[in-house]
């Protein structure tokens, strides 16, 4: 079967010393972002005493904020242009706020005496804290279109970034968060997570490459730029495909603390080793689905990978063992490497074929798009915990002997058939998507057309166009 990115040129291909240090920003965007969906709701309803509904209502309504700041933020990114580039600026300038707003999340000053100021600080912090993180996240992505150019190189570029962020960024996240918490209490995750994170943010720089051609095009309006994006069918189709895929893992994540505690009475430790299970094979698979895609395309590729993910998320309807659990954890993890590989691929394809029909790069408003469904699916999976947990009569104080039957019933079947529909929902959606074959491949030699007319034309107004592949490479 021939690539869609067949006799497309090479020169452009990034060295895999800049791909690893570029994915430390996605390790360290997921080491946050992940402890925070993963963590949030089971820290302010089981460890500080907030209601679960409250949490979860809470939670939904600040999701809504990000209807304004991550479109926004990325118009804003695609119109900047500094000395440290378009999307470099920004992740420099915030990686030490959004470490320390990361922080404050679990070290609130208040507590259940005192519910209605508690409730106000969670959905004040959490705001502040998921709007820098917003805008940190949405320059670290909008650079994948550019610096990787066609199929081949976007599948290498992408299973790097996703295996680095999924072992070392969900890895730690979802795995050791409940180890550090346990030992070391929740004032030393916050701290040791939020260093952590900024660290790696700042490593991220010494990877990126921006190309100065496209900071010189033209600079749509705000609502040029809207209607442009808005009106994208292709877009729309991925941005309900991006919320399935994201969904799926909220999903579960979000249930696993309470499915640990209270279906399999494990401790902490033992919940560590069941997110090892998912994460680690989930993250290393995406080397196994890198192949599979560069050969089939990305939509055939999710669309596989969904469907196999779909056969192995029932079993968790009826495990009540460690091992039978990590087992299906593990095959599960597996079969959504393709999941966790399509998005960026999606993302850049879509920005090609917007870039080949209007001559504008927009990866920073397509991206605030993203960034706006991307909390969602967390908001949506917080809600329906919390709205499923409060009905069927969960009380933080009573103990997995003596939590009403109800509750065991409704984290079993969140954790099962929620996902379960997404994946469905998403095969469904990638039926719909145009972006593949012969068209694809049409795409992507008309958009390197374009990029080699305007690095000449900057050739020709600058004297040289800066070798984005030379020097200290």
């Amino acid at each position: 079967m021939t690539s869609p990115s067949a006799g497309l040129s090479a020169k452009g291909a990034v060295p895999f010393w800049r791909t690893l240090l570029y994915s430390l920003g996605n390790a360290a965007g997921l080491l946050t972002y992940t402890t925070f969906n993963a963590f949030i709701q089971y820290f302010y309803t089981d460890v500080k005493g907030l209601p679960p509904n409250w949490v979860g209502r809470g939670w939904f309504a600040f999701g809504l904020w990000n209807a304004v700041n991550d479109p926004v933020a990325g118009w804003i990114s695609d119109r900047t242009s500094t000395r440290w580039g378009r999307r470099r600026f920004y992740i420099g300038l915030l990686a030490i706020p959004t470490a320390i707003a990361f922080a404050l999340v679990w070290l609130p000053p208040l507590d259940a005496s005192n519910p209605s100021a508690l409730m106000v600080y969670f959905l004040v912090i959490i705001s502040l804290y998921d709007l820098l993180q917003s805008i940190v996240t949405l320059n670290q992505d909008a650079l994948f279109p550019e610096m990787y150019q066609d199929t081949a190189d976007r599948a290498t570029g992408a299973s790097t970034r996703q295996l680095v962020g999924f072992v070392v960024g969900n890895g730690m996240a979802v795995a050791l968060t409940p180890t550090v918490y346990g030992t070391l209490g929740w004032d030393a995750l916050a701290i040791l997570w939020g260093a952590l994170a900024a660290l790696m943010y700042f490593l991220s720089l010494l990877g990126i490459r921006e190309n100065p051609a496209f900071a010189r095009q033209e600079r749509p309006s705000w609502r040029a730029q809207m209607r442009v994006v808005l009106t994208n069918r292709t877009f729309l189709i991925v941005l309900c495909i991006n919320f399935m895929t994201r969904f799926i893992i909220a999903a579960i994540v979000a249930a696993m603390p309470f499915y640990a505690d209270y279906v399999l009475r494990i401790s902490e430790t033992q919940l560590t080793q069941l997110l090892l299970a998912l994460f680690g094979t989930s993250g290393g698979s995406v080397l196994i689905w890198q192949f599979i895609i560069r050969r089939t395309g990305t939509r055939k590729g999710m669309m596989l990978s969904m469907g196999i993910a779909a056969v192995f998320a029932l079993p968790l309807l009826l495990t009540s063992s460690l091992y039978a659990t990590a087992l299906v954890l593990v095959l599960l993890g597996l079969a959504i490497g393709g999941v966790v590989l399509g998005p960026d691929m999606l993302f850049a394809e879509v920005v090609d074929e917007d870039y080949a029909k209007t001559h504008v790069r927009r990866e920073g408003t397509y991206r605030g798009l993203l960034g706006f469904i991307y909390r969602f699916p967390p908001a949506v999976a917080g809600l329906l915990l919390g709205e499923g947990l409060s009905l069927a009569g969960y009380d933080a104080d009573l103990t997995a002997d003596t939590q009403p039957e109800a509750v065991i019933a409704v984290i079993r079947a969140f954790t099962a058939f929620l996902p379960l529909l997404a994946l469905i929902l998403g095969i469904l959606l990638l039926a719909k998507y145009p972006l593949h074959g012969e068209y694809l491949h049409t795409i992507q030699r008309k958009v390197a057309a374009l990029n080699r007319q305007s690095e000449a034309e900057l050739s020709s107004t600058a004297g040289a166009v800066p070798d984005m592949t030379a020097g200290s490479d």
